[in-house]
Formats: C-alpha cells, sequence, structure tokens
C-alpha cells in the first residue's frame, strides 16, 4: 500500500538524515498539523525527519504497520540512520475518558525513551493528560507493533497521539491570527516539549 500512495499525484515523501534522534510524520496532510509539528520540532533540536505528506484532495489512511521498508529506500536509509524515532500522529482524544480533548497518549516500543517524551510534555503541557502506560491507551493507539516503522529503528520508538486542540485545529482557536503567529499556545507548548525531549535523547547513548 505504500508504494501505491506514494505513486500518487502530490503525495510528498521527505527525508532528512541529521541526528540519530529522528522524528516522523506518517500521515501528513491526512492527520492536520502533524507533519508541520514533525517538521519544526527536528528543525529546532537538529533531529533527523521523515514524513508523507498528502494533497488536501486525499484522504488515504495507510496503517503505519503497512509502511513496509522495501517500498521506499528514504524510509529504509531513515530507520537504519537513527536510534531513536517519535512518530506524530493525530486522533479524536480517548473517547471515554473525562479529559477526552486535553489527553496525550505516548505508545511506541520504546518505554524508557517514551517516558522521556511523556515527562517532557507534562512538564510543558501541565493541563493535558499523559498516558505512557500501555494499559491506559486504547489498544488501537498504542503503537506498538513490530511492523510499524517507528519500531523498526535500532533504540526505541515513540509515537505520540495528539487530540485536535494541541494540534491548533480545534474550534477552540477560532479566533487566532494564524497569520501572525502559526502557532496557538499549545501547540508551542507542544514543541517546546517535543524538542526538549529529544535533545534529552540526544544526550544519553545508553543503549536499552
Amino acid at each position: 500500500m505504500l508504494a501505491d500512495l506514494l505513486a500518487t499525484d502530490g503525495v510528498i515523501e521527505h527525508c532528512e538524515l541529521r541526528s540519530k534522534v529522528g522524528f516522523m510524520a506518517l500521515h501528513g496532510g491526512l492527520e492536520a498539523t502533524t507533519w508541520e509539528i514533525a517538521q519544526e520540532a527536528a528543525a529546532r533540536s537538529g533531529a533527523s525527519l521523515y514524513g508523507v505528506v498528502q494533497p488536501p484532495d486525499l484522504h488515504w489512511h495507510v496503517p503505519s504497520k503497512a509502511y513496509e521498508l522495501d517500498a521506499s529506500a528514504a524510509l529504509a536509509s531513515f530507520c537504519d540512520h537513527v536510534d531513536i524515532a517519535i512518530s506524530v500522529h493525530g486522533y479524536g482524544g480517548v473517547v471515554d475518558h473525562e479529559s477526552r480533548w486535553l489527553t496525550v497518549c505516548v505508545g511506541g516500543r520504546g518505554r524508557t525513551e517514551g517516558r522521556v517524551v511523556a515527562d517532557a510534555l507534562r512538564v510543558h503541557l501541565p493541563d493535558y493528560t499523559v498516558l505512557d502506560d500501555l494499559d491506559e491507551i486504547p489498544p488501537n493507539y498504542r503503537g506498538v507493533h513490530p511492523d510499524n516503522p517507528v519500531n523498526r529503528v535500532r533504540r526505541g520508538g515513540v509515537q505520540i497521539e495528539l487530540p485536535p486542540r494541541i494540534r491548533g485545529t480545534s474550534p477552540v482557536w477560532a479566533n487566532h491570527d494564524f497569520d501572525r503567529e502559526p502557532w496557538v499556545p499549545h501547540t508551542a507548548a507542544l514543541l517546546d516539549a517535543l524538542t526538549e525531549a529529544a535533545q534529552r535523547l540526544l544526550g544519553d547513548p545508553t543503549p536499552r
């Protein structure tokens, strides 16, 4: 499925290899602002970056576990280059959670790395509930499938699921002047958290 998606008109694949920590956005354009957030966090922290961005008229959700490395030389090179990956996704919140619109899920198979990300999120976004215990995260948001490319790096993969409010796409930001300031306050705080987490992970070469 990935090969078909990448061959579709208007779909753009990005890959920038810098440090051994990398940000990913597999559903750019489909999950609003996830690509922009990953791109900005990578730029601020000097991290590597991989993304697939769909045009506005395409709404094709290829599951993360279907992102086959043999379908993309760029994706394979990214996974070979980085030790730790942080994959940025968007979702509608945990439906039955009392803080649905203020809930961030931190999944992935890299649990030590996930705790670093979760700790930074809690510091910079104290009004949000950060779930990093896999038992508390709905199965479809855990991001632990071994074929998910975030988990095909050497050390650990961290998949974060972001609700609309933190991505700046909620109606609560209807009056925000995006021409003057592209990031709403919650997204700005998120970027600070992701930058801090990436820098901390870069400074800890201990293998897991």
